[in-house]
């Protein structure tokens, strides 16, 4: 029988790399099925959310914001056995950042006894990022991504892991730090492969972040930004050309200030004794304050000098409606939310 490695994240570890990797490389030391589609995608979090999660609610209201439809289940049963089949005494490999946060004790319960049917072993991975880096980053890409509007820093709660200790027994469930300095070339996807024993496949690892003057715009987009249609439209193109014409190499890159990171770990002091007593090793990196770190929303909103000029020259590009819509954004300091 074949043997799964389920890799479940965590988010911002550069899942997105290795899953692509995988995907174009299926067939080659292992298979990587294609699930939830067509048009399939190179993660399987949404078809194994579809398969395990009990919460229905909580699923409906996922496919309401994805604006779509997820994946029917029976259809994903039968390609993940096919590729237990085409595997055949080799390995299988899923892979869903969003499983970790998403599913619950119970539901991979339900995903464990449906692996028992189909593979000989089940092995779990993941990295693990320190606070200091994902807290950024985390916030950064919401930004970037999900029109945040608010000032608020997530903490990454590490005893999600927890519940796949639990099912499926800590000896299988294998948590890795994230440091691309101890990576082979700085890749991710080639320490994945590595530790698994598999042959690393090319892949691009691109997911660069932005400068500080870049976020700070597109957050005041974020604010700017109502329900109507025409806002939405000049809101993508004002934060599409921000994103693809700006200078991001003359500013430092987007960080939040180590005191607000020091402030959540302490606030969530249970989770990081967890994570470092689970890996052995300690978390809590202290890096050097920088004059660029945003230490508040104050900070995260203002936008002068230089920056502000070439950000206008950007919005001239623009078709009329974004112009106006990134000039509005970009002119007056709007107030704090808190």
């Amino acid at each position: 029988m074949a043997k799964l490695i389920l890799h479940i994240g965590m988010h911002k570890t550069g899942s997105s790399a290795i899953q692509s990797a995988l995907a174009a490389a299926s067939g080659h030391g292992f298979v990587y099925p294609q699930l939830a589609g067509p048009p399939f995608k190179p993660h399987h979090t949404d078809a194994l959310i579809e398969l395990f999660a009990s919460d229905r609610e909580r699923l409906g209201e996922k496919k309401r914001l994805l604006g779509k439809t997820m994946s029917a289940s029976a259809e994903d049963e039968g390609r993940i056995a096919r590729a237990a089949t085409e595997a055949g005494d080799g390995i299988v490999i899923l892979s869903s950042e969003g499983a970790y946060s998403f599913l619950s004790a119970g539901d991979i319960v339900k995903l464990k006894r449906f692996a028992e049917k189909l593979f000989e072993s089940v092995t779990v991975v993941a990295y693990v990022r320190e606070p200091f880096s994902y807290i950024s980053s985390n916030f950064q890409n919401r930004i970037k991504s999900s029109r945040l509007s608010h000032f608020n820093p997530k903490f990454p709660h590490y005893r999600f892991f927890e519940k796949f200790d639990q099912v499926f027994g800590r000896e299988n469930v294998h948590l890795w730090e994230y440091d691309r300095d101890s990576f082979p070339r700085g890749s991710v996807v080639e320490d994945f492969c590595a530790r698994l024993g598999l042959e690393a496949p090319a892949s691009e690892e691109a997911n660069v972040r932005l400068s500080r003057p870049a976020i700070s715009a597109i957050y005041r987009l974020n604010r700017a930004a109502q329900k109507g249609r025409d806002d939405r439209r000049s809101f993508t193109k004002a934060r599409t050309a921000i994103i693809a014409d700006f200078p991001h190499h003359e500013w430092p890159k987007f960080r939040l200030s180590p005191r607000i990171v020091d402030g959540l770990i302490e606030a969530n002091c249970a989770d990081m004794d967890w994570i470092e007593e689970r890996t052995g090793r300690s978390l809590r990196v202290k890096p050097e304050r920088l004059k660029s770190d945003v230490a508040s929303e104050s900070d995260l909103l203002e936008i002068k000098g230089r920056p502000l000029r070439l950000l206008r020259t950007i919005g001239k590009n623009l078709p009329v409606p974004a112009k106006k819509f990134l000039k509005r954004a970009l002119a007056a300091e709007p107030p704090a939310t808190g």
